[in-house]
């Protein structure tokens, strides 16, 4: 009931946050993955060539995102997400007109950029940044893009494909974007001045559960000026100075450079044991399933607990799978390691974001999570090559998999540590009720 009262009370910034990691899945490997037989046989590219221009194009994407990213703290937030849909636009264009390798890396790049990166960071720094006292509950609502996306767009553009072309279905998708999804998001969050305004400053105890502003001085200022407070925008947060995020950073790495790599080398794992492929393809809809369950059952705890106190245990889950695929031969276990897998990945998703507004000042939400997500993005390309060598150099696979486990066992206790008393004060919202 609490996310249909959260719903009705806020349904417009809910779904404005929707809306973008709906949009994400432009940039996203899902997505791209369904165009690259025939990107490859129209520029003659093998499978090999198109991995690595790919794997290429993701560290710099990563590499990018934190000095975009940060400005997102400094500039209204509609006017962000409308530069950041023509960005994703024009790539769209651009990979439509692609007749060689080198106009192929940059609409690649602006895809990746602009929806992996940037589409995702709109939705959760905006509503991070909104709402306080049911931050969890509002990030699973808005994370529900996610999964919805990975369900009815591949369907959607293998019908486009197939009725278009691949460049076709570019086209339509910048269409899309350009005449639905930026009068959309206008229409959401227009006359929000409150949702729009660059933070400057922390709120006070008495503000609203969905309003993280303290008053509306402070919002007009800030949309007139469009400047950060130099108290807060020291460009060097203490954060990163601090042990805690170096004891932390092994478990924000861990789920998207550990399943990035398994989903990557599914075909390899499922040779070496024997079961069919299809068994890990019908697998994804289960993970779609609990991934979702994992996100909204997460938002509550992260409500009532806080982010900081449930974050070191979010990759049990995807322990246990990886531990039932390593010492098992049946195919019935794939159902089972996908689900523990889609549950940890839900409660990743509203985590990440839940915790850095636990760390730092609401000013610096957007610049501290471009710099974390650019370190996921790192951790999600360096996967498959690690696992690659891993295979390559015929280690076995229960002792890759139990390696796995021991390597999350360890990010799982550095986190554990991190959270012991000394080794991180948020700066001035030590006292912040996030409950």
């Amino acid at each position: 009931m609490a996310f249909f009262h959260l719903l009705r009370q806020a349904p417009r910034p809910l779904a404005f946050g929707a809306l973008h990691s709906f949009g994400s899945a432009f940039g996203q490997t899902f997505l791209i993955a369904l165009f690259v037989p025939f990107i490859s046989q129209s520029l003659g590219l093998n499978e090999t060539g198109f991995a690595n221009i790919y794997a290429g194009i993701t560290i710099a994407s990563a590499v990018a995102l934190p000095f975009i990213g940060r400005m997102i703290d400094r500039v209204d937030m509609l006017r962000y997400s409308l530069i950041v849909m023509v960005f994703l636009a024009a790539g769209c264009f651009v990979m439509s007109a692609a007749g060689n390798v080198i106009v192929l890396i940059g609409g690649l790049f602006m895809l990746r950029f602009a929806g992996q990166g940037l589409m995702s960071h709109v939705s959760m720094t905006s509503i991070a940044r909104y709402f306080d006292r049911n931050r969890g509950r509002a990030l699973a609502i808005a994370a529900f893009g996610f999964p919805m996306a990975e369900a009815v767009m591949p369907v959607i553009f293998l019908a486009l494909i197939a009725a278009l072309g691949w460049r076709g279905a570019y086209i339509a998708a910048g269409i899309v974007i350009l005449l639905v999804m930026m009068p959309l998001a206008a229409w959401l969050v227009r006359g929000n001045r409150n949702f729009r305004a660059v933070p400057t400053a922390e709120p006070s105890p008495e503000t609203p559960p969905e309003n993280t502003f303290p008053n509306a001085n402070a919002v007009t200022n800030s949309i007139d000026a469009a400047k950060p407070n130099d108290k807060h925008h020291s460009g060097h947060p203490k954060l990163f100075k601090s042990a805690y995020i170096w004891l932390s950073l092994p478990m924000l790495a861990g789920q998207p450079l550990v399943l990035t790599a398994l989903f990557f080398h599914q075909a390899v794992i499922a040779n070496q044991k024997g079961i069919d492929l299809g068994w890990f393809a019908a697998g994804f809809t289960l993970f779609a399933i609990t991934s979702v369950i994992g996100a909204f059952g997460s938002g509550p705890l992260i409500d009532k607990l806080g982010a900081r106190k449930l974050f070191p245990y979010h990759l049990l889950p995807l322990m246990m799978g990886v531990i039932v695929l390593a010492l098992t031969e049946t195919a019935q276990i794939i159902p089972v390691y996908m689900a523990l897998a889609g549950l940890s990945t839900g409660f990743a998703t509203t985590l990440r974001t839940a915790i850095v507004p636990e760390l730092v000042p609401i000013a610096e939400i957007g610049s501290v999570r471009s710099s974390l997500t650019a370190i996921m993005v790192l951790a999600s390309s360096a996967g498959p090559p690690i696992y690659g060598w891993l295979f390559a150099a015929s280690v076995h696979l229960p002792t890759i998999l139990l390696a796995t486990v021991i390597g999350m066992g360890v990010a799982t206790l550095l986190s554990w540590l991190a959270e012991r008393p000394g080794f991180y004060v948020p700066p001035g919202i030590e006292n912040r009720q996030l409950a």
